[in-house]
């Protein structure tokens, strides 16, 4: 195997390395094998933060980061949970397109790689079939461009039917009509083509080959022998999936009853920027509410929290794309040092949903101003 299997365990060439090494999971499992416990460590972190990247980078063996993919997949088809499927496997895309964004360097074609580890551009495209599709369009001074960081200035030309099918239907600025065609090619920035902020077409190329045949149809014997071997780690899972409440029902945005962990994180991103979990943690919750992505972008104004990041995080945590998660417990946002009790509040509910809704039903209901009717009344 090679060190970019590892990086990238979707690809066709990494499947045949899965295959070379000859270990199956059942095996993995039962000798203890590293991959193991990254594999569901890639699963939590799926669910719970939207990407698959180790949370020590340098910690886990090239082998052990490979087979840790057959092995996620595996843990996270027998959660049984479609929602599940669909954020673990949003968050295979989002961690490929950051890396590949860092892969594809600012020398003077803009395609080579820099490591045995890394991609090209041109690489990449082979893998999934869009070589003859997609085009660098080449601009005076795009290499000093590069040269100077301006990476945004980089212009691409995809023909129309391979943007389509990649697409769908993500809403009004990819339709057609609000486009640049010409000659049967749809004119789109370098981070429309990478998808590292969000929506693009190599992230999602990544998440329908990551999402290609999950849940596996494993049959009732097969399914038994792999929890068994899995005990361990699905049990972890499944007690993290256990911490999910009904969220339905609140869509209330009462700032003042906010849970006192959730509070200080929102107080704290007015001054200060928040890491990648604090960012999850309150942006998950602020979904949970109610808020939806532009309604997030407005809450968090005056935060340093990123417009497009909060835009981004509600719209791929909301029910309308099917992968809602509540946000952590605060058992599990302890472990990361954001909920210390404060104020004793986890003496009423070790969940920030679960103590949002109780001071919800403790308050009259004619007494509430939700946040979103006082800032139409105030605009």
């Amino acid at each position: 195997m090679q060190p970019i299997h590892a990086r990238y365990p979707f690809f066709d060439a990494a499947r045949e390395a899965v295959g070379e090494l000859g270990a199956s999971v059942p095996e993995l499992a039962e000798s203890g094998d590293p991959a193991v416990e990254r594999g569901r460590e890639r699963v939590e972190r799926a669910l719970t933060e939207g990407t698959t990247a180790p949370a020590e980078p340098g910690r886990w063996s090239d082998e052990a980061e490979l087979l840790s993919y057959p092995v996620a997949r595996v843990l996270v088809s027998l959660l049984s949970e479609e929602k599940a499927v669909a954020k673990y496997a949003t968050a295979e895309a989002a961690t490929a397109a950051a890396r590949f964004a860092e892969d594809v360097t600012g020398d003077d074609d803009g395609l080579r790689s820099t490591t045995d580890a890394s991609v090209s551009l041109p690489r990449i495209l082979e893998e999934f079939d869009l070589a003859d599709a997609v085009r660098e369009e080449r601009l005076a001074g795009a290499a000093r461009n590069r040269a100077s960081g301006a990476t945004d200035r980089d212009w691409y030309r995809v023909g129309v039917e391979q943007y389509l099918l990649l697409t769908g239907d993500w809403g009004e600025e990819w339709r057609l009509v609000n486009r640049e065609l010409a000659d049967g090619e749809v004119r789109i920035q370098r981070g429309e083509l990478y998808g590292a902020d969000g929506e693009g077409l190599l992230v999602e190329a990544v998440r329908r080959r990551v999402s290609e045949g999950l849940p596996f149809d494993l049959g009732d014997d097969r399914r038994g022998a792999l929890e068994d071997a899995l005990d361990e780690p699905l049990s972890a899972l499944r007690d993290l999936l256990g911490e999910r409440v009904a969220v339905r029902e609140i869509d209330a945005v009462l700032p003042a009853l906010f849970p006192d962990c959730i509070d200080e994180l929102r107080q704290r991103a007015r001054e200060e920027e928040l890491d990648d979990t604090e960012s999850f943690a309150l942006l998950s919750f602020l979904a949970a509410i109610g808020l939806d992505a532009d309604e997030a972008a407005a809450f968090c104004a005056d935060t340093t929290v990123d417009e497009r990041q909060a835009r981004y995080a509600v719209e791929r945590l909301g029910e309308n794309r099917g992968a809602q998660y509540p946000p952590p417990s605060c058992e599990t946002l302890s472990a990361y040092g954001i909920c210390t009790n404060q104020n004793g509040h986890r003496e009423r509910a070790d969940h920030p949903l679960v103590l949002y809704r109780e001071r919800l039903r403790e308050t009259d209901p004619s007494e509430r101003v939700d946040w979103r009717e006082r800032e139409l009344a105030q605009s």
